[in-house]
């Protein structure tokens, strides 16, 4: 037999009071079998961790190849010595330096009114401030002998696309204007011309020009008496010029003015082999500010020219003075010396396009 204790909440078996408490029990049917006295119930069975994301996975996997990676250098750095260092590959370009970068032959003619012209090459130099100009060099052929080129007039260097290549800056040879051009040194009919700022030499499409400016013709003469014996030198003998030893010239400029120019034979030396003579022309005339004053002078032993010079009056900003020119010949001995002077410039048109 069970009984049960209400007061304990227990069973207690044979027994008809509680022996904890002392109260009554109360008796329990046996038939049906004995039942386990329930428990709590079991606990919900815990929730299946997320699913990582697919990224979170990729990353882990790849840091896992990084540091097998890193390992492996790591051993073979341990175990093998350091290969030399490879040699470095020398740099190479896949494209060609652009031709006539700093120098281009041109070789482009033209031929008009008994003259030609060729603009031989062109070149690019920087200057002391920082610029990078040009350089073109001409070769003219033509002019009547002895006579310097001054002057290229209309000149204007183009590029492609019919814009202005670079600037040339004109001057005023008298009543005369253009681009100055220098001789090259040694070399009989070549002159240069520098311009302002340029770029590529590539980009040189064309160059034209619509005259050359020279010295007007040596018509005015002074006669040099040098009959007396000429000494065999090296010291040379003084020539008095004589009464006639000199010429005046009006000379024009922009305001149409007429200013009287004197060119005098100041002195004369003879030996034998050689001939100076030293032409004045520094009384009077002052010049004129931004223009040039072309004086060309020969010395002839008759119909013979001995020798010739020009002399540009103002290509020297220091020099306000006219100054003349100086005119050493080699000659043998004659009785008598012509000194032929021309003032000024003049056009020979030549009204052309240069271009390859």
């Amino acid at each position: 037999m069970r009984a049960w204790c209400p007061r304990c909440d227990a069973v207690r078996p044979g027994e008809t009071v509680c022996p904890v408490c002392r109260t009554n029990l109360a008796t329990l049917d046996d038939t049906a079998p004995a039942e386990r006295e329930p428990g709590p119930p079991p606990p919900d069975p815990a929730p299946d961790p997320p699913a990582a994301p697919p990224r979170l996975r990729i990353a882990l996997a790849a840091a896992t190849v990084v540091l097998a990676g890193l390992g492996f250098v790591a051993g073979r750095s341990i175990a093998r010595p350091d290969a030399p260092a490879a040699a470095p590959a020398v740099p190479t370009s896949t494209t060609a330096p652009e031709p006539g970068a700093d120098r281009r032959q041109l070789g482009w003619t033209a031929r008009a009114g008994g003259l030609t012209i060729t603009a031989v090459e062109a070149s690019r130099l920087a200057t002391d401030r920082r610029e990078t100009v040009a350089s073109v060099t001409f070769r003219i052929r033509g002019v009547p002998p002895g006579q310097r080129v001054l002057g290229l007039r209309g000149l204007a260097l183009l590029d492609s696309g019919g814009g202005v290549f670079a600037t040339v800056d004109p001057r005023q040879f008298g009543r005369e204007g253009g681009v100055p051009v220098r001789p090259v040194d040694g070399q009989d009919g070549l002159y240069r011309v520098v311009t302002g700022p340029a770029p590529r030499l590539s980009s040189l499409a064309s160059i034209r020009l619509t005259a050359v400016v020279v010295v007007q013709p040596r018509d005015r003469t002074i006669q040099v008496d040098t009959s007396a014996p000429w000494p065999a030198g090296p010291g040379m003998q003084a020539v008095d010029p004589g009464p006639g030893d000199a010429v005046e010239f009006g000379v024009g400029y922009f305001r149409e003015q007429r200013l009287p120019l004197e060119l005098r034979v100041t002195s004369a030396f003879v030996r034998h082999g050689l001939a100076v003579v030293v032409v004045d022309a520094s009384s009077g005339f002052r010049g004129v500010p931004g223009e040039y004053l072309p004086i060309g002078g020969e010395l002839r032993a008759g119909d013979r020219v001995l020798c010739a010079r020009t002399s540009v009056l103002g290509e020297d900003p220091g020099v306000q003075a006219v100054q003349g020119l100086v005119l050493s010949c080699p000659t043998r001995p004659v009785p008598r010396l012509t000194v032929a002077i021309g003032v000024g410039a003049r056009m020979l048109p030549l009204e052309v396009t240069l271009r390859p």
